[in-house]
């Protein structure tokens, strides 16, 4: 196999410093970062190849064997080798590489790595956010309501053992010292030692529905050394209510009339968020047809709208009836055969015309 030439790989000379292979190094290793060349296959190999070349060449005395033997004492698990070449562990792809922190060093000769790493030590781990299940009433939902709940939040920590309390876990990458969250912890460097239980006060505004979270801030767990709070968030879920049900901010309710009602008209008294409120029945209703009450529906819980009340009428037919009754709707129903506007007319000539 023919020896690689790392020195034309990293773009240098053999007489090149170390410090010119490094700086040569920092500037190719920027240009074909994968995070500046997504989906660049090309790229993406010229990486490695850069980082293979630096592996051996940023280390004096893997240097010294290659200028003495070639990059084939590098291959096979040979002296000082690596399998595969490119960072140990596979390479590049999933490493975590910071393509913020090579643009530091590459542009700022470290100074501006230095200064983000010294801000991210001086701010306190932000506490974890907390949710809360909240079942409600239908009526507390669409006009709103004032509750408490009991929260078991974090309000003192022990270090975390597996980070030393950083929330990162360090390890070196080839040139770069690659963090990453700690896995033990969540990254947050440190574990609830004791709780406390507290009452949340949680005002719920009108038109919340299933599925509404809330967010309260701060009262999630406290922050690590004097951090800021999590947040609360609550989870609403409303009960199905015996009269109404809801689409939207628009309330729909089914109403039984009688016979008479709609034959006649007549007025009803039917349910409202508000309370009872009357409703009057064009005469000649048909079964199933709905009627709008305007603004007798729920708040929007995003803007001022109010959601209107539809009514739909169901005729209800008697099972059983006395003898007046039933005298009463055999001479109205004489009545109706008599008028030839009756919407039975047409019906009944072309029964006659069909057994004629």
């Amino acid at each position: 196999m023919a020896s690689k030439d790392f020195y034309s790989t990293l773009g240098v000379s053999k007489n090149s410093s170390d410090e010119e292979i490094k700086k040569s190094y920092k500037k190719l290793a920027f240009k074909y970062h994968p995070d500046r060349n997504k989906g660049d296959k090309k790229s993406e190999e010229k990486f490695k190849e850069i980082n293979e070349a630096y592996q051996i060449l940023g280390d004096p005395e893997k240097r010294s064997q290659y200028d003495a033997y070639g990059s084939s004492a590098f291959e096979g698990g040979g002296p000082g080798g690596f399998p595969g070449g490119g960072f140990p562990g596979g390479g590049f792809a999933g490493g975590g590489i910071n393509i913020e922190d090579l643009m530091d060093e590459f542009l700022g000769g470290g100074r501006g790595r230095s200064r983000r790493s010294s801000r991210e030590r001086n701010q306190s781990p932000r506490g974890r956010d907390l949710k809360y299940d909240l079942n409600l009433e239908f009526d507390q939902a669409v006009k709103g309501t004032k509750m408490n709940v009991q929260v078991r939040r974090a309000k003192s920590y022990k270090s975390c053992n597996a980070c030393g309390g950083s929330g990162q876990v360090n390890y070196s990458q080839g040139f770069f010292s690659v963090s990453r969250g700690c896995d033990s912890c969540g990254g947050i460097g440190a574990f609830p030692e004791d709780t406390e239980h507290k009452s949340v006060e949680v005002k719920i505004p009108p038109g919340v529905d299933n599925g509404t979270q809330l967010r309260i801030r701060n009262e999630g767990d406290v922050g690590l050394n004097s951090g800021p709070n999590g947040d609360l968030y609550i989870n609403i879920s409303v009960k199905d209510h015996p009269l109404f049900e809801r689409e939207g901010h628009n309330l729909v309710c089914e109403v039984p009339i009688s016979v008479p009602n709609a034959v006649i008209g007549g007025k009803i008294d039917i349910p409202t968020l508000d309370g009872k409120s009357e409703l009057k029945i064009p005469a000649g209703i048909q079964p199933g047809q709905i009627m709008r009450l305007k603004g007798k529906g729920i708040k929007d819980l995003h803007s001022t709208d109010i959601g209107d009340l539809y009514v739909k009428l169901n005729i209800i037919i008697p099972k059983r009836t006395n003898a007046k009754q039933k005298k009463l709707m055999e001479d109205f129903q004489k009545e109706i055969d008599k008028d030839a506007s009756n919407p039975f007319s047409d019906y009944l000539n072309t029964i006659k015309d069909f057994f004629s």
